[in-house]
């Protein structure tokens, strides 16, 4: 196994865990929407009623988890035979772009959440890259 399918093993062992907590997180935060409810935020000079940042702040954390999960899932198998990589490039570009999305959207909310996210969107950046490595290798 080269030094390349090794790292995107690696890194998707990692986006394992990070998808797990932000599963969590987003569930947390959308169970802790009503706690907001009543409530106004201000989000970028906007009014915005509290509940309803609160469930798209977890709604984010949450499709940011599920990407993640399918990206190291897709990743630890074509690290283990990298003909079936299949579409874990996109995969990773999409959780990287929700990633980056919640990291935005959770500055004004939990620094937990603002963490784990843009760990999140991290690692697919990472695994993207060592993607585009290991079909390289492939290619030769």
């Amino acid at each position: 196994m080269s030094q390349n399918r090794k790292l995107l093993k690696v890194f998707s062992l990692i986006q394992v865990l990070v998808a797990v907590f932000a599963l969590v997180l987003g569930f947390v935060t959308i169970g802790s929407s009503e706690a907001a409810a009543g409530t106004t935020v201000d989000v970028f000079g906007m009014q915005l009623e509290g509940g309803m940042w609160t469930m798209l702040c977890g709604g984010l954390s949450i499709a940011t988890g599920v990407l993640t999960f399918i990206s190291a899932a897709l990743g630890i198998r074509g690290a283990n035979r990298p003909s079936s990589l299949g579409g874990h490039a996109p995969v990773s570009v999409l959780a990287a772009v929700c990633g980056i999305a919640s990291v935005v959207l959770a500055i004004s909310g939990g620094l937990l959440t603002w963490i784990v996210t843009a760990a999140a969107a991290v690692l697919a950046v990472l695994a993207a890259v060592f993607d585009g490595r290991v079909r390289k290798e492939l290619d030769r």
